[in-house]
Order: C-alpha cells, then structure tokens, then sequence
C-alpha cells in the first residue's frame, strides 16, 4: 500500500489531573512529551525514569480526505505510542494499543469524511506510575504513516524475503506475499515481482495467477534463483531491494497506488501508482538480504557457514539528551557509533527495536536480538505491562515478527527478559507456547528466553497469590513487593560478585532453569556466565547465550568463551548508556552501596558509551579484548578525586577519562591506566620514564601507574621482545586560555523535517585540547533552518533537564542535537559561556 508520512501539524494538549495544559503546536513526530515535563523528586515513577513523571496526553491532527480515497482502503499505523493509547477519528474510536512498543494499524476507511477536514485524535494515558524500570517516553515518540491502497492490495508488511540457500555461485531466495481484498466481490489478479542487487541487476519473479475471495487474503510464493549474489554479513553488509506488484489478472485495473514514501498527507493515492511507475497497480516494496543462518553447540552461530561470536551490546530504546524521539538519523549514529567501538551485536532491551534502527542495522552490518518484553504475568513495578500481557502477547509478537521478518540484520527472537515465572509450571507452559507461536510466524531465525537465574531462584510458586498481593498494593498506593525483590537481588549482583559466583554453582540453579530452557532454541544466561561449563556438561545439545553481563566481565567472559562453541557471544550491560535507573553505575565516592540513587539521579552511568556518544575507557578495553585493536590506550582517573574511595559496582571498574588535564591538583597522585593486548608498557612523562610493568589477559589488560600529576605529555609505549607495537599520548591542557570549540557530526543535513545534527561543544586551550575541570554554563542560540531539539551532558547525577539552551559542561563537554525543518537553507549554532569567546558553527539543511 501506497505509505504518506503523517507526521507534520500535530497538537499536544495535557491532560493530567493537576498538570493540564491546553494543545500546543504545532509539533512534529516522532514527538516525546515526557523529556518535555519538568523533573519531580516526589513523581511514583523516581529513579525508574530519572525522576520524569508520566502523564496523559492528546495528540490531535486534522486533514483533508481527498475524494480520490474514495473506494480506497486507508489505514493509520503507529510505529510505537507510549502508552496506552485509544485512537479516535471523528469522534468515533478506531483502535487501541496497551503496549507502548508494539507497532500497531487503525482502520480509518469507515469514518473518513472525504474532501472535508478530518480530525484523528490519540489519546495516550501514560499516567499509572511506575509501570517500567527505565525511562520510556511518553506520547507518539515513534513514526506515524497513512496506508491508501485499493481493496486488493499487498498486505501491510509484506512482502517477506528469506535465503532458501546461498553459495558464492547461486542463492535461492523465496518472496512471500499476502495479498488481501476488502472488497465485496472475489477479483483475480497477477502477483509479480523483480529483486534489484547492489550493482542494480535485476532479476524477475515469474508472476502468479490467483483468486483472492472477498474479504480473505491468499498468500503467493515465489522462489528465486539469484545468479553471483552479493551476500549479508556483519563485514559485507549487501541489501537487495523486491518490488512486488498485483495488478489485475484480466489485464484491467482497479485504482491503484504506489509505495514510496512520500511528504504529509494530501498526496494521493492514484499519483503515487504512477509515480512507482505502475498506473492501475498495486506494489509494495521491501529491503532484504542474502545470508543463511545456522546455530548448533557444535558448531555455534554461523551467517553464511562462517562463525560468528556475539560481541554484543543491550541498548535501550532513549537517545540521551533527545529522549525516546525515534528518528533515524539518531539510530543509524547510534549502531554506527556502536560498530567503531567493535560491537558487531545489538540486543533490544527489553522491548521491540524500532524500524529505524534495524534499518540501520541492515545497512551497516549489525546483529540484532530483538526482544519482545520485560515483564510477563508478573508484575516488575505496579503498573507495568503484566496487567496486559496476558490478553496483548499474541499480538504484540505478531508485530514485532511482521516487522523483523525481511531484516537480515536480526538473527533471534527473545520472548522475556529476566521473567521470574519461568521456574514455575504456569510459566515454563506459557514461555513454551510463545516460542512455538513465534517459531510459527518465523521458522527462520532461534527463539531465546534471557533468565536471570537469582529471580528464579526467589519466584514463588503460587501465582494466585502473587496477583493477590500485587493487587492489594496498588489499591495501597504502595510498591509491589516483587519490585522490591527485583531490587534487591540487583543489588546483590552489584556488590556481592563472588557470592554470586558460589551460588551459580549449586544444582538447584539448573533445576529452577532447565525446563524453560528446554523450550527455546537458545538458552539466555543474565549473569550466569559461571555457569557455561558446568551446563555444557549436564546439556551437552543446549547452546548459549550470555545475554547480559555486567560490564566489568565482558574480558573475562570473552577469554572465558574462547574454547567454548556452544557460548554464541557475550551481551554487556550496556553498551550505550540510558536515562533512568538513576545511577546504577556512576562513578561515586565515599558512599555506601546503593542500587539507585534518589533526585538529581538522571541516567544509569554505564560506562561503555555516555548518553552523548563519547566513548569511555571501558570500550577501549573491550576492543583490545577482542583482538580489534594493537595500539594501548591511556586513561587518568580524576586527580581532583585521589584520595577518594569509588564505590564498588558490579557495573563500572574505573572513574578514569582519557585527560592528562589537571589545573590546580600539581603535586596529588594521579592514577595512570595503560590497556593493551599483551607485552610490556613503558609510562614516559615528558620523555622521562617513570614506570614499566606487563600487561595482557593475565591482567585483565591493564596496567597501573602511579604518579605525582604534573602539567606535560604523559606517553604509553607498548612493546613486546624489545619491539614497540604502538604508542598512545596525552597532552596537558594550557591553562592561559579557554575557548568553547563546536564540533558538528554532520555538516549537511536533508530539509526533510527528521535529519539531525549532532553538535559536540568542548571547552579547550587554544589548541583543542580539552580541559575537563574548566566546567561551567553554556548557553546556545540556533538560527536558520533547524531547532535545537535536545542539550544536555553525559552527566548521570544532575538537576537539569535537556529541553534548556543552557546546560553545565560535565568534564569539559556537552552535546547539542539539531532537528532539521523542511525548508533548505543555512543554520548557526552559537555557544556564549562566561570566560570564553564565543564558539560557533554553521550548516547546511539541503
């Protein structure tokens, strides 16, 4: 069906008791009035979403029908609303939608009032607090899409492609289409269709003859033989394109439409056919990969026979200082960002990854684990989806399969993170009948469950009583007490890593897990890698997964999997950090061991990559890990904190930044960190030597110096038989001058109203050279052909918010992102702090 973009002069009005606001607008999709509420230390959500309240909203667009829909078939999808939403067109209601992930249609046909103006309303109730365990956003945060097509048409998400076989010489691929008709007669129609390669090659499906009855659908397979094809994989990620057509089988036409993607509504649906360049028929269109997958304990994962090992990042679904705004260009820097930092996996954690990034993955070379959800029956936080789930699965997993389908990028489905009912007998038969469901709708790709072993250890049996108990205690207005469980064994794994370890040995694990695992293709293990060996022996046919891992294992754990082909790879906890849980793995000092900390706490801390995109010391270690990079990298931990105690956390193993910037601390001891993959390091101060020591695995790759901080050039030099491998140095900051440097990601944005820059702001020495304690407010001021949609820090304890032109520098560095408008021209960006001359940039919005 022919897709317009929907997502232009929309109205946001609050509809929260004691909040209310009257609409304002307009305002463009995706769109997340959450990042838009001011921070509560008293909100029931805390911690859980950085102190951001949740809210009911209503989302109102109106638009003309043009007269050309009529006969037509017209559809309203959502990409993803948080949450709750009921939609209405014309005051009549259409649908609904309790997940705040799940993709979801609306028919529109029966209510439209052609070449009048038409008002569709959404009304999104995200007011049940707490109802998740990290910030989500609240309103339209992903993108909205009209459907116009003809009563026989392509099914909305099809047509799907998967790989039969696949060599060097030959692929076999077949294209499924479902075909549908919302008329009244039965029609007979022709479905064809023509795979275009990379180099633009095309090769034809020989078309088919079928009779689709009214008010039914037919499914038609076509295979395909591919001469030479260019396949996917992580390193050579080739997309082909199919373009399927149903026309009429007497060789007339109904009305027919197009599938490109065009501007905002008003566009119909008869141009877009011609525009396709198949007047009088309908064709949908869809990327897709060559690439066959196999998994077994022998033999592990394999993307076209060859093995791969997951080095694996969980991702949730925020952008940091943008919010949960879903927009591409935030998605593709994110896996792009994500690949540089020698990731080659992405799990969605924990709910359903967005088009966009898939897409992205697809284009760049990703593996994908997406996963359905958090919670099942069992409540995690008062008002979670469990209340749902029970009546929504079926569906929700049929949305999330519908949209994965064609994407070569995702090689396994997770039906439930951490889902403590999967020791119990009710849970191991539910958790069985959705991966046979999701084996149904895909019998390509494995089904995993990801268990957190603690939680089945401590889940109660008695699942009447865990609803009894969690009822009472929102009609209490008090924590549901299995929260309180989840919050406690997360503690636990924060600060009591051996008892951990002791406790994974005992054979009640296995027992409390087993036959859950029995029922998915792959086993998921959260924080259960000292388990691997001891299962492989007792499960010699199971294969693994270590699903989520805290960051301070990852180099273990990968050494660790090395010999073992049945552990398919290694997920961290996280690889991009995220807003909410505040705090779970900042950098703190002389502080007892919390799991969450109470306001300002804003973002986790994870100490992979920051809400901004800046690498941080741990993923340097994990390239070097991986055998990804031969060069040592030097790292400092803060000289203003020596003498400090960091707290112990699971999740973070150092404070240190990559500095050797320490105005007014000459003289304290500054703690040098030297990674490198194997040899001996040789620390040089201005030249002068003032420290050797070995590194390698044996020491998880780091070596530590100690030196009396003093401003120069501190170089690593790492060398293996008296031969030097590589060098790293850092240089000190000078102090006479500070100067705010602006660097833009991106220098030309599309005039296409979801194109972002994204614009580092650094306060440096003439030289560039950062000066991380040099912090203090910056303001921005953007003119021209873009608006400022988020500024913010990598800071995880903070009052401010990101929906400010003035946020404080955190160690030297903010990030300021760009949304473009759909007018070209040029846009400034201009950064005033006192003390400094004025930095600026300009771009171009083409």
């Amino acid at each position: 069906m022919h897709r317009i973009r929907f997502t232009d002069d929309w109205y946001v009005a609050t509809e929260t008791p004691g909040r209310e606001r009257p609409a304002s607008g307009p305002v463009r999709l995706p769109h997340d009035a959450m990042l838009l509420e001011p921070r509560d230390p008293d909100c029931a959500n805390g911690a859980n979403t950085g102190y951001y309240p949740g809210g009911i909203y209503r989302y109102t667009k109106r638009f003309d029908a043009p007269g050309d829909w009529r006969g037509q078939v017209v559809l309203a999808e959502f990409e993803g609303v948080y949450q709750r939403s009921r939609v209405t067109l014309n005051g009549v209601p259409v649908g609904r939608r309790p997940s705040g992930y799940a993709e979801f249609r609306v028919p529109l046909t029966e209510a439209l009032r052609f070449d009048e103006e038409n008002v569709l309303e959404v009304l999104v109730d995200n007011s049940q607090e707490p109802n998740s365990r990290w910030y989500t956003g609240s309103g339209i945060y992903r993108p909205v899409h009209l459907l116009v097509g003809p009563p026989v048409h392509v099914a909305p998400s099809w047509p799907r492609i998967s790989t039969v076989s696949a060599d060097a010489s030959s692929a076999t691929v077949e294209v499924r289409t479902v075909v549908a008709n919302d008329g009244a007669v039965d029609r007979d129609v022709v479905v064809s269709a023509v795979l275009t390669g990379p180099a633009g090659n095309q090769v034809p499906a020989e078309g088919v003859g079928v009779t689709v009855p009214a008010g039914a659908s037919v499914t038609v397979m076509q295979t395909v033989t591919i001469p030479d094809p260019a396949r996917w994989s992580p390193e050579t990620p080739a997309l082909y394109d199919a373009e399927v057509t149903v026309a009429a089988g007497d060789g007339s036409a109904d009305t027919g439409d197009g599938t490109a993607d065009t501007g905002d509504a008003g566009t119909d649906a008869r141009d877009a056919a011609a525009d396709a360049g198949h007047p009088g028929a309908d064709v949908a269109t869809a990327r897709f990969g060559i690439r066959t997958l196999a998994v077994d304990a022998r033999q592990g994962l394999r993307v076209n026979g060859r093995p791969v090992k997951l080095r694996g990042a969980a991702v949730h679904h925020d952008h940091g200082v943008i919010g949960a705004h879903t927009l591409p260009a935030a998605e593709h820097r994110r896996v792009r960002l994500l690949k540089e930092a020698g990731f080659n996996a992405i799990r969605s954690a924990h709910n359903p990854a967005s088009r966009a990034l898939l897409d992205a993955c697809d284009e760049l070379g990703m593996l994908v684990m997406d996963e359905l959800t958090d919670v099942w029956t069992r409540p995690k936080t008062n008002w979670d989806y469990s209340l749902d789930f029970p009546q929504w699965w079926e569906r929700d997993l049929e949305s999330m399969i519908e949209k994965d389908a064609h994407h070569p990028c995702v090689v396994m489905y997770s039906i439930g993170n951490e889902i403590g009912e999967t020791a119990t007998a009710q849970g191991v038969a539910l958790g069985g009948r959705m991966a046979a469901r999701t084996r149904e709708l895909d019998p390509t790709r494995p089904v995993v469950s990801c268990i957190n072993a603690f939680l089945n250890l401590a889940a109660a049996s008695d699942e009447a009583k865990v609803q009894r108990k969690a009822a009472k205690a929102r009609a209490a207005g008090r924590q549901e007490a299995n929260k309180n469980l989840v919050l406690l064994l997360n503690l636990f794994m924060a600060v009591m890593s051996k008892a951990m370890k002791l406790v994974l040995t005992k054979p009640i694990v296995d027992k409390k897990t087993r036959d859950a695992y029995a029922a998915v293709d792959i086993a998921g293990y959260n924080y259960m890698a000292a388990r691997f060996r001891t299962d492989h022996r007792l499960h010699p046919d199971r294969v693994m997964v270590g699903s989520e891992d805290p960051a301070t294992q990852t180099v273990a754990i990968w050494h660790d999997i090395a010999d073992q082909p049945h552990v398919i790879g290694d997920f961290v906890w996280t690889g991009w950090d995220y807003l909410g849980e505040g705090a779970l793995a900042a950098a703190r000092y002389n502080d007892r061991p919390r799991l969450y900390l109470p306001y300002p706490a804003l973002a986790a801390g994870t100490p992979n990559i920051d809400i901004t995109g800046v690498r941080q010391t741990q993923s340097f270690l994990n390239e070097i890990a991986w055998g990804l990079r031969t060069d040592p990298y030097l790292a400092v931990r803060p000289v203003n904190h020596a003498g400090d105690t960091l707290v112990a956390s699971s999740w973070r193993s150092t404070d240190s930044i990559r500095s050797w910037s320490w105005e007014g601390h000459e003289g304290r001891t500054a703690v040098v960190e030297v990674y490198g993959p194997r040899g001996e390091v040789e620390l040089r101060l201005d030249g002068a030597t003032v420290g050797r020591a070995a590194v390698g695995p044996e020491t998880g790759h780091l070596a530590t110096f100690e030196v009396p901080y003093a401003p120069g050039e501190l170089t690593a030099v790492l060398s293996s038989d008296g031969a030097e491998i590589g060098r790293d140095t850092l240089r000190s900051a000078g102090t006479t001058s500070l100067r705010l440097t602006l660097l833009a990601e991106e220098h030309a944005l599309r005039a296409d109203g979801d194109d972002l820059a994204h614009v580092h702001i650094e306060l440096t020495d003439a030289d560039g050279v950062l000066r991380p304690l040099a912090d203090r407010p910056v303001t921005l001021r953007v003119d021209g052909a873009a608006q400022l949609l988020g500024f913010g820090t990598g800071e995880p304890i903070t009052t401010e918010g990101f929906d400010s032109p003035t946020r404080t520098t955190y160690y030297g560095r903010a990030l300021a992102v760009l949304r473009a408008g759909r007018e070209p021209g040029r846009v400034t960006v201009t950064a005033t702090a006192d003390g400094c001359d004025p930095g600026r940039v300009e771009l171009a919005v083409e």
